[in-house]
């Protein structure tokens, strides 16, 4: 069940050194591309990164991005801004859920590193720096970075939030 697969899903920033199949990647990647997208847009472009180099490269992408420095592979997505300039956070951000989703389906571990955030400036020198590392072009955004890999312990999934925080018709 869906659910079940979404309830199980957990940040995992620490990997056994085993490799990820690509059979795995490609399901990923499958899962990601059947993301909603306003207007079917569809703006994304995923970069799939397993050269350690470029890992560990892109690791320095700010403080918190440490763990792409061991996962065995990473996930760079970025948006053609121009076919979708008012909703590419939100079709790659879709996307982004699809992929954890379906890491934790194969029973992966993976870790969303966003790449837009981090106060003033921050952001661009992000998007900047990703997009040196892996020959990026002008007029392509990088949302996120995420990690995927063999879990080396096992995920501790969060609780959902609390229903109170739903409310129906008005607040």
């Amino acid at each position: 069940m869906m659910l079940e697969a979404i309830a199980a899903r957990a940040s995992v920033r620490s990997y056994k050194p085993a490799e990820v199949s690509d059979e795995d990647v490609q399901t990923i990647l499958e899962a990601a591309l059947h993301a909603p997208s306003a207007n079917n847009a569809r703006p994304w472009h995923i970069v799939v990164v397993r050269n350690e180099d470029k890992r560990r490269q892109l690791s320095r992408v700010h403080q918190w991005a440490g763990f792409c420095a061991d996962s065995p592979v990473v996930l760079a997505f970025c948006a053609e801004e121009s076919k979708s300039p008012h909703w590419w956070i939100e079709d790659l951000s879709a996307a982004v859920e699809n992929a954890l989703i379906q890491a934790t389906a194969l029973e992966l571990g993976a870790c969303w590193g966003g790449v837009r955030g981090g106060g003033p400036g921050h952001a661009m020198r992000s998007e900047e720096h990703v997009r040196q590392v892996l020959d990026i072009p002008d007029g392509i955004r990088v949302l996120a970075l995420v990690s995927l890999g063999h879990p080396d312990r096992p995920p501790h999934p969060q609780a959902s939030g609390p229903m109170e925080n739903v409310h129906y018709e008005s607040w």
